[in-house]
């Protein structure tokens, strides 16, 4: 890790907007957020659009300014200081690469800025065309660029003027989707070796899954839950986050026999078994399990007998519809080995105990 990573520190943050057509009216764009980045690490909001994650990155970067409470960039409080003197970088949706400049001067643009020594400028930038792997390409100009290599320049731009904290607003939304899979890789290897504190804006579950040391969920301005993306994905605290973040079958339970210790002993399609419980399930009324499609299995000894509505063809797995005892759920074959099974079929399966979890049903609304 880069010996100059510093920390951020997010203290309940709120941001308000006038309201359209009355503006006597506020809304929350972010509301009462608190959130700590350890230095070195990679920290991704993820949310639907209109969750508030662009907002508090336009904050940290100085674009905006909280309407309460206070965001620490290493021990400085800079909640009111001026963008140019975060030593904030930012990388953009767009790029924003200066079409007029190659790319030497589009990564040195920053670095002249600070009126720095021409040999230091041009070290660092060599330095870090050769770290980003585009060394050859100094010379060309953007339009002469792949959509990878536009990003890489953009990346560089941003990385040599060695800020505290590296921003991304979506950088890989505009690559296709074979590109973006490798590009996420490629950035996550390089802030890794860098060493920089960085946050990352995305609505995409499976970029934010495979980059980040810790994911915040989001929605209507707030966090939902935080913590790594295995925490997440097996343990969700409710069926907003459970939902949004992979696919989630949400069945109703027969019966609730007990919750204690972070465990429910429940009564599923007639069968008692013992499964994980979110904290809010205390104090519920009612009560949904979720179980993840690829979590159920397709075996002659299994306890449920299921019906077999439609069935899909993904390359990598099987996709089953099924209905047990009158509920649809999916199913996520990867074993490949039940290619004699059509729709209509009625089958066996079972389910992975030990990764069901019981969620308070009314913690649905507004999902």
């Amino acid at each position: 890790m880069s010996s100059n990573a510093v920390g951020v520190k997010i203290k309940n943050v709120s941001k308000t907007f006038p309201a359209y057509g009355n503006k006597s009216k506020e809304i929350y764009a972010v509301k009462n957020v608190s959130i700590d980045i350890e230095p070195g690490q990679l920290v991704t909001l993820l949310g639907p659009s209109g969750c508030g994650k662009t907002t508090i990155l336009r904050m940290i970067a100085g674009f905006l300014i909280p309407t309460s409470g206070e965001i620490y960039i290493g021990d400085k409080e800079v909640s009111k200081v001026p963008p140019n003197k975060r030593n904030v970088g930012m990388m953009f949706q767009s790029y924003a690469l200066f079409p007029h400049m190659n790319v030497y001067d589009n990564v040195a643009y920053g670095l002249k800025l600070k009126h720095m020594d021409k040999n230091e400028i041009k070290d660092r930038v060599e330095n870090i065309l050769s770290l980003m792997q585009i060394g050859d390409y100094k010379n060309n100009m953007p339009n002469e660029l792949s959509g990878g290599q536009q990003q890489r320049v953009a990346l560089a731009r941003a990385v040599v003027t060695e800020p505290s904290v590296l921003l991304f607003d979506e950088p890989l939304s505009n690559l296709d989707a074979k590109l973006r899979e490798y590009m996420r890789g490629e950035l996550r290897k390089i802030q890794q070796r860098v060493g920089i504190t960085s946050l990352y804006v995305t609505h995409d579950q499976s970029e934010a899954m495979a980059i980040s040391d810790k994911v915040i969920i989001m929605r209507h301005g707030m966090i939902e839950q935080v913590g790594t993306a295995m925490e997440i994905y097996s343990k969700p605290r409710n069926v907003f986050v459970a939902d949004f973040i992979g696919k989630a079958n949400f069945v109703k339970v027969d019966e609730v026999k007990d919750i204690s210790n972070g465990y429910a002993n429940i009564v599923l399609f007639g069968h008692e078994m013992n499964i994980t419980a979110a904290e809010n399930c205390k104090d519920a009324e009612s009560f949904t399990c979720m179980i993840r499609p690829e979590n159920i299995v397709i075996t002659p000894d299994g306890r449920f007998t299921a019906l077999v509505t439609a069935k899909a063809y993904f390359g990598q797995y099987v996709q089953y519809m099924l209905n047990i005892n009158g509920q649809d759920i999916e199913l996520m074959d990867f074993s490949q080995t039940n290619t004699n099974i059509s729709e209509g079929d009625k089958i066996r399966v079972d389910v992975m105990e030990s990764s069901l979890r019981l969620i308070a049903s009314d913690s649905k609304k507004e999902c």
